[in-house]
Parts: C-alpha cells; sequence; structure tokens
C-alpha cells in the first residue's frame, strides 16, 4: 500500500496542541492538559486520552482537544474513534487542513476510499498536488478513466512529471487493452484537442501490433497540432518499420530537437537506430548526425553504446574514439577501461595503454586484464622487468580463463627472454605447450 500524501509531497507536519492557543483556562484544565501532553510524549497514549477526555469536560468546544484525542486514538489503531473525534474537531473548525489530513489519514489505513475522495478532494483547495492522491486513489478502486483525467488536468495546470507519468502507466496497465482503446477514443470525441490521448491511443495500438492503427491516429494528432513533437516517437517507428529511412530521419530530428520529449525518449530512439544500423550500415552517415543531434539537446552520455557499437563492426579507430569519450565522462567505469586498454593495444598505443591499466589497477586490482595490458605494453616498450613484475602479480587473478592464461605465460616468457633468462623463459614456454596441447 502506498503511503497518502507522502508520495505526492511533504506533508503540512500537524500541529501540536499548545496551551496558549487557548484563553482563561482554568487550573484543573492545565493540570490535565500538560498531562496529556506527557503522556503522549512518552507513548502512553491511553493515559493521554484520559487526561483529553477531562479537558474535554471543562470545555467541550473546544475543537483542538478533539483533534488531540483523534490523534492519540489513531496511535492506538482505533481508527473509527479517531475518525469520530477528528470529525467532530471539523465540525466545531470547519475547513482546518491538519485535521483534514489527519483524517485522510484514517479513511487511507482502513481503506475506505470512498471517503477519502471527497476528503482529498477538499485537501485539493489547499494545494493541487493533492489530486495524485486523488488519481492513485481512482487507480486502486479500478476507476482508471477518472484517474486519467485527473492526471492531464494536473499535466495541464503544473506540466509533466515523473511520478505522474508512473501513476499513469499503472492505470494503463491495470486496465484491460479493449477497454483502454475504447476510453481514449471516447475521450477523444469528446475532447480532440487534448493531445495525451491520443499519444496514450498510439502506444496501446503499438503494443498490441496494430501499426496502422497507430499511424492513423498519429496523422489525426498532426492535423489537430502539427507542432505535437511526441508524435514522432510512433512516426519515426512506424516509418523504420516500413524501411523509410528518410522520413523516419526527419521524425528522429523533431524527437531530438524536441524539448518536450524526454531524455529517456530520445536514449531509446537512437538505440532503435543504432540496432537499425548495425543491420544497414549504409546509414551509418545518418547514425552520426543523430549521435551529433542527441549530444547537442542532452547531456546524457552515449559513448561506451557507440565505441560498442563501433568494435562489434570492427571499426576499432571509431570504437577507440568513442571509449576515450565515454572514459572522460566515467574514468572508473570497468567496462569502458577494459575495452579502450585493449583498444589502445590494437593501435599500438603503449604508453597510453601501460598509463591506463595501471590506473585501472587502483580501482580494479583484481581484474587480471589490467595486469597482462601492462605487461604487453612493458614488453612492446623494451621494459621487460617492469612486465614481468605485473605480470606474475596478475596471474594469480585469472581464473578459469585458459586463453588468457595462456597470454600471461606467453608474455612472460617473452619478457625473461628479453632480460636473458632463458630458464625462466623455458619454463613458461613449457607452461605454454602443457595448456595448449
Amino acid at each position: 500500500m502506498f503511503s497518502p500524501l507522502a508520495e505526492a509531497q511533504e506533508p503540512t507536519p500537524l500541529q501540536d496542541m499548545n496551551v496558549d492557543q487557548l484563553e482563561d483556562v482554568t487550573d484543573a484544565f492545565q493540570e490535565s492538559f500538560f498531562e496529556a501532553l506527557k503522556q503522549k510524549g512518552i507513548e502512553n497514549y491511553d493515559r493521554a486520552i484520559v487526561a483529553l477526555d477531562k479537558c474535554i469536560a471543562l470545555r467541550p468546544q473546544e475543537s483542538i482537544l478533539y483533534f488531540e484525542k483523534g490523534k492519540n486514538e489513531a496511535a492506538l489503531g482505533n481508527t473509527q474513534e479517531a475518525e469520530n473525534n477528528y470529525l467532530k474537531a471539523l465540525q466545531l473548525k470547519p475547513n482546518q487542513r491538519d485535521i483534514m489530513e489527519a483524517l485522510y489519514e484514517v479513511y487511507y489505513a482502513r481503506q475506505d476510499f470512498d471517503k477519502a475522495i471527497d476528503l482529498v478532494q477538499d485537501l485539493a483547495k489547499f494545494d493541487i498536488k493533492y489530486k495524485e492522491d486523488l488519481a492513485r486513489i481512482y487507480v486502486r478502486k479500478g476507476g482508471f478513466k477518472e484517474a486519467l483525467s485527473v492526471l492531464d488536468e494536473l499535466d495541464e495546470a503544473l506540466g509533466k512529471d515523473a511520478y505522474r507519468n508512473q501513476i499513469r502507466e499503472q492505470a494503463m496497465a491495470l486496465s484491460g487493452g479493449d477497454f483502454k482503446e475504447k476510453m481514449l477514443l471516447d475521450a477523444i470525441a469528446q475532447n480532440p484537442q487534448n493531445e495525451k490521448n491520443y499519444l496514450n491511443l498510439i502506444y496501446i495500438y503499438s503494443e498490441q501490433g496494430k501499426t496502422q492503427q497507430a499511424y492513423a491516429t498519429a496523422q489525426k494528432l498532426l492535423k489537430v497540432n502539427p507542432k505535437a513533437d511526441e508524435v514522432h516517437l510512433a512516426l519515426y517507428k512506424f516509418h523504420l518499420e516500413q524501411n523509410d529511412v528518410a522520413r523516419a530521419f526527419q521524425s528522429l530530428e523533431r524527437v531530438m530537437k524536441s524539448s518536450k520529449v524526454e531524455a529517456k525518449a530520445k536514449h531509446s530512439v537512437l538505440n532503435d537506430f543504432l540496432i537499425f544500423v548495425d543491420r544497414n550500415p549504409e546509414f551509418e552517415p545518418e547514425l552520426e548526425q543523430a549521435i551529433a543531434l542527441f549530444s547537442e539537446e542532452e547531456a546524457t552520455d552515449v559513448n561506451e553504446e557507440l565505441g560498442a557499437y563501433y568494435l562489434k563492426n570492427n571499426d576499432k579507430t571509431k570504437a577507440l574514439s568513442y571509449y576515450e569519450a565515454a572514459y572522460k565522462k566515467n574514468p572508473d567505469d570497468v567496462n569502458v577501461l577494459r575495452n579502450l586498454v585493449l583498444l589502445q593495444l590494437q593501435a599500438q598505443q603503449f604508453e597510453n595503454a601501460a598509463a591506463l591499466s595501471e590506473e585501472a589497477l587502483a580501482f580494479y586490482p583484481a581484474q587480471a586484464v589490467f595486469y597482462l595490458v601492462y605487461g604487453v605494453a612493458q614488453n612492446a616498450l623494451g621494459k621487460a622487468q617492469n612486465a614481468v613484475g605485473y605480470l606474475e602479480m596478475g596471474i594469480d587473478y585469472v581464473i578459469e580463463n585458459p586463453q588468457m592464461q595462456a597470454d600471461f605465460y606467453s608474455e612472460l616468457a617473452r619478457a625473461y627472454e628479453t632480460l636473458g633468462n632463458a630458464e625462466k623463459a623455458a619454463v613458461y614456454r613449457k607452461r605454454l605447450t602443457n595448456l595448449t596441447q
């Protein structure tokens, strides 16, 4: 169960009872009042209630006394008694936000959603964001249409919000596909200017594999609002599936340049295009343009993914440049470091490979690959003594990897031969032979 109010915003702290709020109190009242505060403070809620009853007998028209008694009843789990006292407090002092919030907590704890709905609608007069709770309650009751209507109202008033998107997705997921489609078609008929309904319908059609219906709905939305950037998330996919790359790229550009489309969605589009270009390498120039657009518009880093793409396609020069960029953004990412040092070795950048693998070992002292790269680079630079030290340390970290073990033996044999230690070189040559037989 989600906690009411807390998920939407920080609740206003409830005011504790203060004797200064009351006038002309008797000694007996004051004594009982302070006893109630004392007992509540040490969590003796039953005794606090007894003391408050004495106060109520003396001053039965004080709203705050019933409010305090309600809080103590709620702490004991007596939700009906808590409700009765909060209602009495509200009768004496209507529209008191603290009391209404406390009563709402009681209704939610009992899952009395009908009463909670009425109350949270009143609370929304203090702060419109209480309507986020209203939407969540509608979802719990199965009132998906009402929930979406409230969320649309909030988006219109406050702009889009990740928390509300989560509620919307939950509502759409819990309602059946046919119901969702009919509900959205009805909503579009009633309010053809509401873009969100078109976008939700496009999403449903896409999920169901109804490509043509999704495309037709997107076209209707563009007639309503030709500047509806988010619709190009669907149009991009449609054009790409139809192999109309030119039009797909036009939609991709609209997505990348839009301030309305979230970075996560842009990232997803770029990943889709990356997969497409992997199968159709003739469109690599368009991929480069897409990357440039994404980098220009968003701070999100995709260099590692692009490095992996070019590495897979054996374009090691481009892969190296993207991994270098990824390293600048994430200098302690183990996957970036591993691929970068290996690419540096292949590019014969031995000084860079040695320096970076040594740096990597400061973060990952048990990663055998960094010892190996360091040893290979030092051997290539003619610094066999440096190579031996790291290679002999690193081989202890090789686990169930015969190929890497063979590479270590080969480099150790090479280093000892350079140092003129034929005996040691022979030992490692023999180990290498035994391993590969």
